[in-house]
């Protein structure tokens, strides 16, 4: 009995995990660009955040913005590195990889989404202070102090890029449920081929007849 070798090829790539993979590795490139921007402008987003609530109820928050930053950039490299290594090995056709992809990928969307949503929750938190502490300015006023030294266009390119960041995460998921990206990732089983008589298999005589029988006699 014989097994073909199910290493004597590479298998090809589908052009779904392709995508995929190159997704993956730009929702990588846009996390990069994100921490550079939050490290760019956080001393001053920290100090317009501190002028914004000073002599306030609220001034601890202008001195927890350089924590909030600093978490948020280690958040933000590991992330990246994550990415990566799901790049990696999804292009190798790893099914871990693969199911790894829909479970932390699916995290890291909403992750990305409910800071959005934060937003919403922040201005709201921020009206009911204002009803004990009177002195808090406005919280578009607090938001314009907060970003009054970071260019016009930091905000903006942020919300773009987290967007940018959830459509190419969601994207990578979706080309790896599709079925043309399955057969990639099924394991690789070994191929029976029936025995060539004459190679020595076992059950057939090498050629020329049994080993050690002599001749037949006329």
């Amino acid at each position: 009995m014989a097994f073909a070798d199910p290493a004597s090829g590479p298998r090809a790539r589908p052009s779904t995990v392709n995508l995929a993979v190159n997704l993956l590795y730009a929702a990588a490139g846009i996390e990069l660009i994100n921490i550079i921007l939050s490290l760019a402008y956080s001393g001053k987003i920290a100090e317009g955040t501190k002028n914004a609530v000073r002599g306030t109820s609220q001034e601890d928050a202008g001195l927890s913005a350089g924590v909030t930053t600093t978490i948020s950039v280690v958040i933000g490299v590991l992330i990246i590195a994550l990415l990566v290594l799901l790049a990696v090995y999804v292009g190798k056709g790893k099914q871990v990889a693969r199911i790894l992809t829909w479970v932390l990928g699916g995290i890291a969307v909403c992750c990305t989404v409910s800071v959005f949503g934060l937003s919403f929750v922040g201005e709201a938190g921020w009206n009911e202070a204002r009803k004990t502490d009177p002195d808090l300015p406005t919280y578009d006023r607090y938001m314009e102090l907060v970003y009054s030294e970071v260019p016009g266009w930091y905000q903006p390119l942020t919300t773009v890029l987290g967007i940018l960041l959830v459509v190419a995460i969601l994207g990578a998921i979706v080309l790896l449920a599709l079925p043309a990206s399955h057969p990639y990732f099924r394991k690789v089983e070994q191929q029976w081929e029936p025995p060539v008589p004459g190679t020595g298999d076992p059950g057939y005589p090498p050629a020329g007849g049994p080993p050690n029988q002599p001749p037949p006699t006329v």
